[in-house]
């Protein structure tokens, strides 16, 4: 049966239960072998193991081949007789009795993890001995290491604070932020907001331009780091995704990271056309920062195109930020002159069937494809917001923040060039 997910695991994902393995530890020993046929078969027998130890002599190198408990594992689906399934503790079983052999899962699996039983003909796969995996406990070189998860994610957990620290000051406190606000001598305003005021009013205002270079300062030193920590539709967003229970799909023709450059350019040419900040009226972010002051109530009739475009999660995750918000355009545009990016090296990962980072990516830049294959995905830093998730996710510590203008990815040669 497939797992059920629910909401409690959504807020709090339960923690994710594999082996990870080191092949610059592994000497090719087999002793994971030996041991592991010695619980399935009663006797030592590789050819029985639920692990393999792949090797080659000429390189020197070995790899073991072992189930990876995935989050959402293929055999699952591949199964015609449903003999396999994830239990509340996390691990994939494969029930002797259900199972006909068939290999359809060995197939399915991206680094083959169900091994045949040459001998017997069936199917043996990791259950990682019921929590207190024996290859683990019995490897002399430590190559298998056996987790949990991390139980905490400090990314994560400082992510979501800066992130409800700043909805109440954007919101709540200072009130009218980022749209435009002033104290003392310091100014802030939204760069899509400048551009429409400019196109409006046919006057370049310095002072204006002045208000947005502190959001664009940020952007060129860290990338988009404003849609991912700081924005206060992003931190509804967010919040929605973890209550949304199924996603219905993106028409394929709506999926366009172009489309929110056009949106960009219409805001502008509106308000030329115009002569007021078209956009300006239905931005959530202005909507949620206009909606709340020391009045204590809320404006129903403007504050409706919040929800409206928060619906948009239930068919693709973040699709605002993907496809139509012009500020995450033109920050964008900015962060092609940014300092930082991230880095995914596939050769760290060790494991190419892990993919977690590709998952937890809100935005769907991460190519999971590439991953499975070994090789290191290019990630688009401008359509990147900056959330490190799949720094945080990592259990192998492949995804990396580094300088632009460095070279290489974890695992790789530095003179291995992007």
């Amino acid at each position: 049966m497939k797992e059920k997910e629910t909401l409690s695991d959504r807020i709090m994902p339960r923690r994710h239960p594999f082996i990870l393995f080191d092949p610059e530890k592994c000497t090719g020993c087999t002793t994971c072998e030996m041991v592991c046929s010695q619980r399935n078969v009663l006797k030592v027998a590789p050819l029985s193991a639920s692990v393999a130890i792949l090797r080659d002599e000429e390189k020197g190198k070995n790899f073991a081949v072992l189930c990876q408990h995935c989050r959402k594992p293929l055999c699952i689906e591949a199964c015609p007789t449903r003999a396999i399934d994830k239990g509340e503790d996390g691990i994939v079983r494969i029930d002797k009795l259900f199972c006909v052999e068939c290999g359809l899962c060995i197939m399915a699996c991206p680094e083959a993890a169900p091994l045949r039983d040459h001998k017997t003909k069936g199917i043996n796969k990791c259950d990682l001995c019921d929590g207190d995996p024996l290859c683990v406990k019995y490897c002399p070189e430590k190559a298998l290491t056996f987790t949990r998860g991390k139980g905490f994610r400090w990314i994560k957990g400082l992510r979501w604070t800066v992130q409800l620290v700043s909805f109440l000051l954007l919101v709540m406190i200072l009130v009218g932020t980022f749209c435009s606000f002033t104290a003392g001598g310091i100014s802030l305003a939204c760069p899509t907001g400048v551009l429409q005021n400019i196109a409006s009013s046919r006057t370049i205002v310095l002072v204006g331009i002045a208000s947005a270079f502190v959001l664009l300062v940020l952007t060129v030193l860290a990338g988009r780091l404003f849609c991912g920590w700081i924005c206060p539709f992003g931190f509804i967003l967010d919040l929605v995704d973890k209550v949304i229970p199924k996603r219905l799909g993106w028409p394929k023709f709506l999926e366009n990271r172009m489309t929110k450059y056009g949106v960009l350019a219409g805001a502008v040419g509106g308000s030329y056309a115009l002569g007021f900040q078209a956009f300006c009226t239905v931005c959530p972010i202005g909507t949620l920062c206009r909606s709340y002051g020391v009045q204590g109530f809320f404006k129903g009739a403007e504050l409706a195109i919040v929800p409206a475009l928060a619906g948009l999660e239930i068919g693709r995750r973040r699709a605002w930020c993907r496809y139509f918000c012009p500020v995450g355009a033109v920050l964008g545009i900015v962060a092609t002159l940014r300092l930082v990016k991230i880095v995914i090296g596939a050769k760290k990962c060790k494991k190419f069937s892990c993919v977690q980072c590709a998952e937890v990516c809100p935005v769907g830049i991460i190519d999971g494809n590439l991953l499975r294959e070994g090789v290191s995905p290019n990630i688009p830093m401008t359509e990147c917001i900056m959330c490190m998730r799949c720094v945080d996710r990592c259990p192998y510590d492949a995804a990396k923040i580094r300088f632009r203008w460095q070279k290489g990815v974890p695992g790789v040669p530095k003179d291995t060039t992007l």
